[in-house]
């Protein structure tokens, strides 16, 4: 009879164990303990990643629209770059270029006449073989540079009367390249003269309505004033106009 027990309880043991094994089960010591807890392994990215070249060729404007070239290079383990285009602290374009290093290119418009600046601002990129792009931007590097966009030669205009038979007339100029030739022109009606190279300050005969000629009609004479640049550009044209009684 004791042989019959034990009999049942090996095989008690063993149908537990196989029960065990059958549901998803394992054994205590092949169990790890609760206070472990599997690792995880983050893939660095952006760690130890910059640009390690930035510079420019050039950047110049032309009737408005700004235009610039350069070259970039990346870091080991980057293998993009974000480039970013700032003029007068305003973003105007973003480029992402593959490789570990090539060049950029930029072109804007809307150029004010005077100076700007341009800031290149490139960030490394990492793609990976699904064409994920990650951008690094803890490791930025930038340059500005410097460019104006050419400014036409302005003119203003002032005439006073120096006498009753002379007006004096001043023309001011701004702006332009090198030195600037003056030239002037006045009308009476319909009749005009050719403009005329002169200086900066021109005299012209204009008598006032005086007692004496108080019964003689009066015309009204009009001075042009304009200037040519170094670069051969013309300003606009200013104008002032005066009565005068007979026009000299």
């Amino acid at each position: 009879m004791k042989t019959q027990k034990m009999i049942r309880s090996i095989t008690c043991s063993l149908m537990s164990g196989l029960l065990l094994a059958a549901c998803g089960g394992a054994a205590e010591d092949a169990l790890a303990p609760a206070e472990e807890q599997v690792g995880t392994q983050q893939s660095p990215l952006c760690i130890d990643l910059s640009v390690s070249g930035l510079n420019a060729a050039g950047v110049s404007s032309y009737e408005g629209i700004a235009a610039g070239a350069g070259g970039w290079a990346v870091s080991t383990g980057a293998n993009g770059v974000r480039t970013e285009f700032w003029v007068d602290g305003t973003l105007r374009s973003a480029t992402e270029y593959l490789g570990t290093s090539g060049n950029w290119n930029f072109s804007a418009g809307g150029m004010g006449c005077g100076g700007h600046n341009l800031v290149v601002k490139a960030f490394p990129m990492i793609v990976d073989s699904g064409g994920n792009r990650t951008t690094c931007y803890d490791s930025p590097r930038s340059i500005t540079v410097p460019f104006s966009q050419y400014c036409p030669p302005t003119t203003s205009l002032s005439c006073t009367r120096t006498s009753n038979f002379l007006v004096k007339c001043t023309g001011s100029v701004g702006q332009g390249t090198g030195s600037h030739t003056a030239y002037w022109q006045d009308s009476v009606l319909a009749d005009t003269s050719p403009w005329f190279q002169g200086t900066l300050i021109q005299n012209f005969g204009c008598e006032a309505r005086t007692a004496e000629n108080k019964y003689m009609p009066l015309q009204s004479v009009t001075f042009n004033f304009k200037v040519q640049d170094s670069n051969g550009n013309w300003s606009n044209v200013s104008s002032r106009s005066y009565s005068c009684v007979s026009y000299l």
